[in-house]
């Protein structure tokens, strides 16, 4: 099954496993940490929890995801919320469309379990497109699975070496802080924490 297939099958299903219905304790701990600033693109953003929490907080933000259903979700959320900045949600494919995002001045990317679904190639695409839509100086915050996760299902395991050697000088980015944290996930009804980190990533001048 492609990884578009599985993100379609597990909206449609009904409550995707990632779906928690509040924002993870990781990126709220990456807002209290003041890593989160100005215009804010979520990628990946599913039902729009992430996306809904720091345009209440002030931020102008767009929420990407490539499954018209969480979009579709994430807009009731938001129209539900009556906010005075709410965001705005896009379907697209943030790897195949970058033409959505690019050049879009965004001082802050946040990313929920994006980066650690990607192949080796899609790294160094998705670092590109990250290029263009952070400005100089922007943030790229990013949580994903760690190598303690124990097991081989789901998403790939992330080591510290692979995100520093994937967004090091040399590629225009650079790692400012990275910590463990823990991923919350809902499986046969409960909430569980899964390993993880997040990351603090800056975008430098273009090499």
């Amino acid at each position: 099954m492609s990884e578009h297939e599985h993100f379609r099958q597990a909206y449609s299903g009904g409550r995707a496993p990632w779906d928690i219905g509040r924002p993870q304790a990781a990126l709220i701990e990456a807002d209290r940490r003041g890593w989160v600033r100005g215009a804010v693109l979520d990628a990946g953003c599913g039902t729009g929890e992430h996306a809904l929490y720091f345009a209440a907080a002030g931020h102008d933000v767009v929420g990407v995801d490539l499954v018209p259903t969480a979009i579709e979700r994430a807009a009731a959320k938001a129209a539900a919320r009556d906010l005075p900045h709410a965001p705005r949600f896009v379907v697209a494919d943030i790897l195949r469309q970058p033409e959505t995002l690019v050049d879009a001045g965004f001082e802050t990317v946040v990313d929920m379990g994006f980066f650690h679904t990607l192949s080796d190639d899609e790294r160094e695409l998705w670092r590109g497109i990250l290029a263009e839509a952070l400005q100089t100086g922007g943030r790229y915050v990013m949580v994903c699975f760690s190598d303690l996760v124990p097991g081989t299902a789901g998403p790939r395991r992330v080591t510290e070496a692979e995100i520093r050697v994937t967004f090091a000088p040399q590629h225009g980015f650079r790692v400012l802080d990275l910590v463990r944290t823990g991923i919350e996930s809902f499986r046969e009804g409960a909430v569980t924490t899964i390993p993880g980190w997040l990351a603090d990533i800056e975008r430098m001048e273009q090499p």
